[in-house]
């Protein structure tokens, strides 16, 4: 899903920061706004679950893997703002420390991945708006976490498949990703849908993402 320098065109890579970068500014101003206490250190905390959660890989056809995004997680958790920040602190490190992903190509890397994958919060609310069961509340977390995996291997498609890196195009590109991210989907579905359920159950107080969507803070 990382995507490394040499893959995009210059306008996909410009497109891809010019639509990046405001986000992630209305993001930070959300956050300090909706969180008056230092949500630093939930960040960097949370930023790690993600970092070690994507280190889980899956083989597939021809050799190569693919990861969990956790991204979904994120937005449960903290609210999608603070997940979009989160998200890409951990593509940082990825892109810096270990070459995964192009610091030329981030752009496109947190618009898919942070940006992207943080506003499935808005599924999960959207879902759950009329009802506070658990069980609604853990069903939408799956559906969300699937979809946002879809809509992530789409944009990641349609980025390398507008480049000229694949003789196929889009064509190619969009089948090849969303197929793959389709069956990968269920499994983060999963892992997420038990991860924040368990963590509702064990630490509620740490669930800033559930007290927005219950209502008790506002976006």
């Amino acid at each position: 899903m990382h995507i490394p320098d040499g893959y995009l065109d210059p306008t996909i890579i410009a497109i891809t920061w010019a639509v990046t970068i405001p986000f992630l500014i209305f993001a930070w101003k959300k956050t300090k706004k909706t969180y008056s206490h230092s949500i630093a250190p939930t960040l960097a905390i949370t930023s790690a679950l993600v970092f070690v959660v994507q280190m889980i890989n899956f083989p597939i056809a021809g050799g190569t893997t693919v990861h969990v995004l956790g991204v979904t997680l994120l937005a449960v958790i903290l609210g999608p703002f603070p997940a979009m920040l989160s998200m890409t602190m951990v593509l940082l490190m990825q892109a810096f420390f270990f070459a995964d992903g192009g610091l030329l190509a981030f752009g496109a890397n947190a618009l898919n991945m942070a940006v992207i994958g943080s506003l499935s919060f808005f599924i999960v609310k959207l879902l759950t708006r009329k009802t506070s069961s658990n069980k609604q509340f853990a069903s939408s977390v799956f559906i969300a976490s699937w979809v946002a995996a879809l809509l992530t291997a789409l944009a990641t498609g349609l980025e390398l498949g507008f480049s000229k890196a694949f003789a196929g195009g889009v064509m190619l590109t969009v089948p090849s990703m969303v197929s793959v991210y389709a069956i990968e989907g269920l499994v983060e579905a999963v892992i997420t849908t038990a991860l924040v359920t368990s963590l509702q159950r064990l630490q509620p107080a740490v669930m800033m993402g559930l007290k927005l969507l219950r209502g008790s803070e506002k976006l």
